[in-house]
């Protein structure tokens, strides 16, 4: 049985007291949905922060010409031209 949000206190905003009461009144296909969209935007956003560290765009493009060789020779004859 879930139990009433609590009213704001000092460990918490009302933004997370608001959330809380959405994910307990929702049903599972809402809140799949919600989880589904918020690890997508979490992983986005690690991703991003990873690709801002100096060099690390590099990094990552030479792992994708390793790993997948034909799709990046591909690649380097498209924007060739």
């Amino acid at each position: 049985m879930t139990q009433p949000a609590q009213p704001p206190n000092e460990t918490s905003n009302l933004s997370m007291v608001q959330l809380k009461v959405l994910l307990q009144s929702s049903n599972d296909e809402a809140l799949e949905g919600f989880m589904h969209g918020y690890s997508i935007g979490f992983a986005a956003h690690q991703f991003i922060n990873i690709m801002i560290a100096p060099n690390q765009r590099v990094e990552f493009l030479i792992a994708i010409a390793k790993t997948y060789p034909d799709d990046w020779k591909r690649t380097i004859e498209i924007l060739g031209r």
